[in-house]
Formats: structure tokens, C-alpha cells, sequence
């Protein structure tokens, strides 16, 4: 099967599996916004930002190091890196006990202590999780990570209700975190082809720690880029006013997670396939920065457009007049959108640099966000100073790729360009009052300007533009049931004799 039908296929799977999983996200989202107090809902958030603070096992790239390594399917390879993740989450695992009493007093909770610590068990769940279905992705074989997602998510946005019923307050978060990490870690076994070993192998290892510690760094800064402002908010302004900066970060980062888990899977080998050959990893790179640029257009003029009838919708009347923060968030992720591009090119030639630069960059913007906090000015202005941060994180970006991996500037300047515009344009209607239309009217022409944004960005870039035409030829001489069988793959339940 060529790479073009095989990137078909597994984009096809991990659309239907990402839909699943970002319907059950929203859904449960929704519940516990509205069914929690804003302060249990504020707490609810600061217990996911201590877990992604301190459970630093996944930021080694492991699972993305078995994918780029040449000898990433030897089934020494594997043993060796489940032995490093079970180290770095036993590691985690004992940093959040001893930062539980700590960060609590910090963060004004100091009551709710033991729910930090009972949050120390995720890692080793972690740790315990069987990598093998990562090692299906070498090959783009996506249907039994596609099910170890979904399964999970399906389970705890069922239970989100009762349990919400139930307890009443932020117990309920702590309790589906805890049930997800115990669902993802024994599916992962029973989709594995290989048995579960830890073996110590000094060249796999060094190589793994050589690759991985810049993503480990570069995961810490990513929490100051991502969550960094949300701290600032609940050490500063408390878990009330916590509440709709957290569902107005979520909701943002919502599309691009979801684009994040269905594109990067298959850019990353489909490039790397490429490294050596300059002039195919030029061009598949200018796709995947065009395609890329479309998302974020699309999302960014939809988002910018509907922000106040989007958090009334998803949240209710209590998170009126948060639209501002959703605002201020969707322009600065549409720049960290773009810096996909760079980091998955840079990554398919073996350079995790790329994004530790990048986001060491992007944290510089904390610093006017401090002021704002400590001057104790609405919470808005902190969304706003990150998008200085994603404008100067992109610059550096670039001028590595293009340094390094001698990637011409001209790739990266054109698609920025027309995102910025998209960007503007979309901020000029908001200010022309859109949040004070009926929320149908608004969320109509979100959904109209987000279409002709990304049309307009598909249409005027060469790459996109080429391959939206080809695409479009293709679906033409093709029947609905040979598009239907690109899905076909094997599920969890039919184990290949792979050795």
C-alpha cells in the first residue's frame, strides 16, 4: 500500500476515534461546569494542572522516539523503553507526594491536600502502561490506539453525571482521572503484540535519554506555556475567577488537540521517511505547514467570531462575559498552531531543539502576565500578553528549521502571513459587536466566516491549493465503499503474529 493511501486510511481512523473522543470531552466539560460550583470547578482545574505539572514520564517523547528510531520495532528497543517510562513515572510519582502540602497552601486549597496526593497514583499507572501500541504507528496503524482512546473517554463522560450527582463537588474530577489512567493502562496491555518487559540496554537507553531530555524540558515550559497563566490566576485571583479562565483555555485548546492527535501521528513518519531526501521533505513539508495554516485560519476566525454565544452554549449564563478571555486565547493558539509545523519537521530528522527553543521563547511572555496578576487587573489582560510569547516562539522556530535543516524561510512566512489576517480580520468583527448578537446569529456567522477563512487560506497557497485539486479528482472516480474500506485496520481484538 503506497504512503498516500496509508496516510489516507490512518487519517481516516484517527478522525472517527479524535471525533469520539473530543465529543466525550465536550459533553463531560459541559457536565461538570454546570453541574459544579465555579470554586469546585476552579479546583477540578487546578488538580489537572498538578497532574500535568509534575507527571513527567510522557514528556520524555518515548512513544515518538519508537516511531522516528530505525531500530524502534526490535523488541529490545521496546523492553528498554518501558523500563526508562517506568523510572521517570516513579520519579513523578514521588515528586507530586512531597509537592501535594506545598502547592496546595499555594494555590489557596490547603484543605484539599489529600487530593494531591491521591493524584500520585496516576503515574504509576503510567508507568505500568505497555507501549507496544505506539510501536503500531511506525506503520501507521492507528485502529488500536484509536480504541485505547476512545474506551476511557466513553467510560468517564458516562459517569461524569451520577458521579457528579453523586459527590457534589471536585471529588468527582479526581475520581474520573483516576478511573481513565486504570482503563488506558490495562487496554494497553491487552492490545499489546509483546509481552510486557523491562530490560537495561546502554545504547537504547542513552539514545532515548539523548532525544528525550529537551522534551522533558521543553514539556516544563510547555506547562508555562499552556497552563502557566492559569497558575498565575489561582495564585493570584483564586478558584472562582480560576473557573472561566480554565473553561475558556479549554475550550481553546479543544480543536487543536483534537487536530493535533489526528495530523501529527501521521506527519511525523510520513516525513521522517523523508529525511533523507531534501527536496521530497521540502515539499511534504510545505503541505503540512499549508495544511496546517488552513486549520488554524478556519479555527481561529470561528472561534474569535462566536467566543460569547460558545461560552454561554458550552458552559451556561454563570460564564457570561468570559468571551473576552476565549478571545485573547484563540488568537495567541493560533500562532502556537503554526509552530506545529517546525517541531514535527524537526523531529523527523532527529532534532528535539526545535521546540525546547521555541517554547523557552514563548515563557517570556509570563513575565508581563506576573505584572498583570500582581496589579490585580482583569484576568483578560493575562490571556492577552501571550500572544507576543506565540509570535516570538514562532520567529524562533523558523530561524532553527531554517538554520539547521536549511528549510527556506519563504515556507514558513507566506502561511504565518495569512494567519495573522485571519487573525486580525476576525478580532476587527468582534470588536464590531458580534458578541451581542442572539447566539444564534453569532454562532451562524462563526460557522460562515471560519469556512471562507480556510478556503480562502486552502485556495491561496500553492500546496494546499494543488492537493485540495487532486483530493477532489480522486473523489470523484472513487466509490463511497472503497473510502469506507480505507477504515478497515486491525482492531484491538485481532492480535497480528508480529514477533
Amino acid at each position: 500500500m503506497g504512503t498516500r493511501r496509508k496516510s489516507a486510511r490512518a487519517s481516516l481512523v484517527l478522525t472517527t476515534g479524535e471525533a469520539m473522543v473530543y465529543g466525550c470531552s465536550f459533553i463531560r466539560n459541559m457536565i461538570l461546569a454546570r453541574m459544579l460550583t465555579k470554586a469546585d470547578f476552579g479546583i477540578a482545574a487546578t488538580l489537572t494542572m498538578f497532574i500535568t505539572l509534575l507527571e513527567f514520564s510522557s514528556r520524555l517523547g518515548i512513544s515518538r522516539f519508537l516511531v522516528r528510531d530505525k531500530e524502534g520495532n526490535q523488541p529490545e528497543f521496546l523492553a528498554a523503553a518501558h523500563l526508562v517510562h517506568a523510572v521517570a513515572a516513579g520519579l513523578s510519582s514521588i515528586v507530586m507526594a512531597f509537592a501535594a502540602w506545598p502547592l496546595a497552601r499555594l494555590f489557596g486549597i490547603g484543605d484539599h491536600v489529600s487530593a494531591l496526593l491521591v493524584l500520585a497514583v496516576i503515574p504509576l499507572l503510567h508507568g505500568a502502561t505497555h507501549l507496544d501500541v505506539r510501536r503500531f504507528e511506525r506503520e501507521l496503524r492507528f485502529g488500536p490506539g484509536v480504541w485505547l482512546e476512545m474506551v476511557p473517554q466513553v467510560t468517564i463522560t458516562l459517569a461524569a453525571w451520577p458521579l457528579a450527582m453523586w459527590l457534589g463537588d471536585y471529588r468527582t474530577m479526581l475520581v474520573l482521572l483516576i478511573v481513565k489512567a486504570v482503563f488506558v493502562c490495562v487496554g494497553s496491555h491487552w492490545v499489546a503484540e509483546r509481552p510486557f518487559q523491562l530490560r537495561m540496554h546502554r545504547d537504547y537507553v542513552t539514545r532515548m535519554l539523548h532525544f528525550g531530555w529537551p522534551l522533558m524540558v521543553n514539556g516544563f515550559l510547555m506547562f508555562g506555556v499552556l497552563q502557566g497563566d492559569q497558575f498565575l490566576v489561582a495564585t493570584f485571583y483564586g478558584m472562582v475567577e480560576l473557573a472561566p479562565y480554565a473553561a475558556a483555555a479549554a475550550l481553546t485548546m479543544a480543536p487543536t488537540f483534537v487536530f493535533g492527535r489526528i495530523f501529527n501521528p501521521v506527519a511525523l513518519p510520513v516525513l521522517a521517511k523523508a529525511q533523507g531526501d531534501p527536496s521530497a521533505f521540502e515539499r511534504r513539508y510545505g503541505l503540512l505547514i499549508g495544511i496546517i495554516s488552513v486549520f488554524s485560519a478556519a479555527y481561529c476566525v470561528g472561534m474569535i467570531i462566536g467566543s460569547e454565544a460558545i461560552m454561554r452554549l458550552v458552559y451556561g449564563q454563570k460564564y457570561a462575559h468570559s468571551g473576552i478571555i476565549l478571545c485573547w486565547l484563540v488568537a495567541a493558539n493560533s500562532f502556537r498552531n503554526i509552530r506545529i509545523a517546525p517541531a514535527i519537521a524537526a523531529m523527523a530528522r532527529g532534532d528535539s531543539m526545535n521546540q525546547l527553543l521555541s517554547s523557552l521563547a514563548r515563557v517570556v511572555a509570563l513575565a508581563p502576565a506576573l505584572a498583570v496578576a500582581y496589579a490585580r487587573q482583569p484576568v483578560w489582560m493575562i490571556a492577552s500578553s501571550g500572544l507576543v510569547g506565540e509570535a516570538l516562539a514562532c520567529m524562533v522556530s523558523f530561524q532553527r528549521l531554517s538554520a539547521v535543516h536549511r528549510m527556506p524561510r519563504a515556507r514558513n512566512l507566506r502561511p504565518t502571513g495569512l494567519v495573522a489576517a485571519a487573525v486580525l480580520l476576525a478580532g476587527a468583527i468582534s470588536r464590531l459587536g458580534t458578541q451581542y448578537l442572539h447566539p444564534v446569529l453569532s454562532l451562524s456567522l462563526a460557522v460562515l466566516g471560519a469556512a471562507l477563512a480556510g478556503g480562502v487560506v486552502m485556495l491561496l497557497l500553492e500546496d494546499t491549493r494543488r492537493e485540495a485539486q487532486r483530493l477532489w479528482g480522486l473523489s470523484r472516480s472513487v466509490s463511497l465503499g472503497e473510502w469506507l474500506s480505507l477504515l478497515k485496520d486491525n482492531g484491538p481484538w485481532r492480535k497480528s503474529a508480529q514477533p
